[in-house]
């Protein structure tokens, strides 16, 4: 078989132009190496880029070219550096591929936020300023109902504790508001304890109304001075509400105890300063009853004349000064020259209040006016008793 050294003209077709070219191979030695190559020119180094993309893997990842022109040369793959020849030289180390300059550093572990500065107390962030409550109200404020019930009934119950050490917790009150004095007797009459009375307030039960001491002309002399913030009237009270206006007053006044006492006409709460169980004197005389009854009766007249309260409000007044009489007499001047008058007067108040019946059957029955209000005539009837016993009294003023 004829061999030659002589090679061939290839024909190979580049895939992305289509064009046909032809390679003439390069001629070997009579040992079949090729002949030592020469270093080849940028220009050589375009065109063999199509044959040996081929022949020699890529190694290294490249960015995909932009497409280029037709029948434009495509951009070579390689660095901007020389390009390395097809093959290594025999007997020479082989190359490594190509590795990405970012592939070969190290990964860059991740980095923790970095600490916050710490932020002193000073420093915190403080919540806004809150504008100021003003009160507008200049009226003192009132210590709660219970609080202010309890405070009283303590100190109540201490002054009994007191009686109860120096024996005269059982013994009888007598009140002189002339002098202001307030005395503890046995039942000959005889002064175990006094204290220093000042009138706070008073309390009428038919009317229900409270009257300060100072707003009342017939004990303003022995009576606590204005209190600011407080009404000198008020209307439509009952008893409870009327202990409650009396331990306000003792509560402002500063007194020690708060005590209260049963009058012809009212009720009188009184408080009472400088307990002391060495009196100075040792009997007590209560004075005339004169000025409480005339005062008591001249109340009453005046209500029945103007007709501005109903037939049971009337009744109610009758009935309370007529009892309130009766219990003077037995009670505060037993023993005395008024205990005939008193009782006298306080039956008639009495039989007068009998001739307001109340609305029932029998009432209606016996022919009796049950009205709502009083007549001009009947009205006018029981002034004239009053006034009779007002002529009575009145010689003793």
């Amino acid at each position: 078989m004829k061999t030659s050294n002589e090679a061939k003209p290839e024909r190979r077709v580049s895939p992305r132009t289509g064009n046909t070219a032809v390679a003439t191979p390069a001629p070997r030695n009579a040992r079949g190496q090729a002949p030592a190559t020469r270093p080849r020119s940028a220009k050589e180094d375009k065109g063999s880029s199509l044959r040996s993309s081929k022949q020699t893997p890529r190694t290294q990842p490249s960015a995909k070219p932009a497409p280029a022109a037709r029948g434009a040369a495509a951009p070579s793959a390689a660095a901007p550096k020389a390009a390395a020849p097809d093959a290594a030289p025999a007997g020479a180390a082989p190359l490594l591929p190509a590795t990405p300059k970012a592939a070969r550093r190290a990964p860059i572990p991740e980095r923790s936020p970095p600490p916050r500065p710490l932020i002193s107390a000073a420093a915190a962030p403080q919540p806004p300023p809150q504008e100021p409550e003003l009160d507008w109200d200049d009226m003192p404020a009132k210590p709660d109902c219970g609080v202010l019930a309890q405070r009283w009934a303590a100190r109540g119950q201490s002054l009994f504790q007191r009686l109860t050490e120096h024996g005269i917790a059982q013994h009888e009150v007598r009140v002189d508001l002339k002098d202001g004095l307030f005395v503890w007797v046995d039942g000959e009459g005889c002064v175990s304890a006094e204290a220093h009375a000042q009138v706070l307030c008073s309390f009428c039960q038919a009317t229900s109304v409270v009257s300060m001491g100072w707003a009342d002309p017939l004990v303003r002399a022995a009576a606590v001075p204005r209190i600011d913030g407080m009404l000198s009237e008020r209307d439509d009270i009952d008893e409870e509400g009327a202990w409650q206006i009396a331990m306000e007053a003792a509560e402002a006044c500063g007194v020690s105890y708060l005590y209260r006492v049963s009058a012809p006409h009212a009720w009188y709460f009184l408080g009472l300063t400088g307990l002391s169980f060495e009196p100075t004197r040792q009997w007590f005389h209560p004075g005339p009853p004169v000025g409480l009854v005339l005062r008591a009766l001249a109340e009453v007249r005046a209500a029945i004349e103007g007709r501005a309260e109903p037939r049971d409000v009337i009744r109610e007044r009758l009935c309370a000064l007529g009892n309130a009489l009766i219990h003077q007499a037995a009670y505060t001047y037993r023993g005395t020259d008024w205990v005939a008058r008193l009782e006298r007067a306080g039956r008639l108040l009495l039989q007068l209040a009998k001739r307001l019946p109340r609305p029932s059957f029998g009432a209606i029955a016996s022919g009796q006016a049950v009205e709502d209000w009083l007549c001009r005539e009947f009205a006018m009837d029981l002034v004239k008793s009053i006034e009779l016993l007002e002529d009575e009294w009145s010689p003793f003023s």
